[in-house]
């Protein structure tokens, strides 16, 4: 029963440790874009050229709509590193 009293405390202290560096706070997203006037986390790594063009996508079940990325979820700054030619995904 000694030895319990105190391993609880050490072993909560190493759980608290541990789950500080268990977050996901600034894991960067692929993009956003707005589908059905909702926002939309992109699943693939889009727009990668090394260019000042706004990144636009095409979903290829919506091939008529070309879709605007953004950097975040509130879709207010546009994702620079884009081509001539829109992104096609298949998401």
């Amino acid at each position: 029963m000694k030895n319990f009293k105190f391993l609880m405390p050490m072993l909560a202290f190493v759980m608290a440790v541990g789950m500080a560096f268990a977050n996901k706070a600034n894991v960067q997203s692929p993009g956003w874009v707005e589908r059905d006037g909702m926002p939309y986390q992109l699943e693939n790594e889009t727009c990668t050229a090394p260019s000042e063009r706004t990144c636009e996508v095409i979903f290829t079940d919506d091939p008529n709509t070309v879709h605007q990325v953004y950097t975040d979820s509130d879709l207010l700054v546009p994702k620079d590193g884009g081509s001539e030619i829109p992104y096609i995904l298949n998401e």
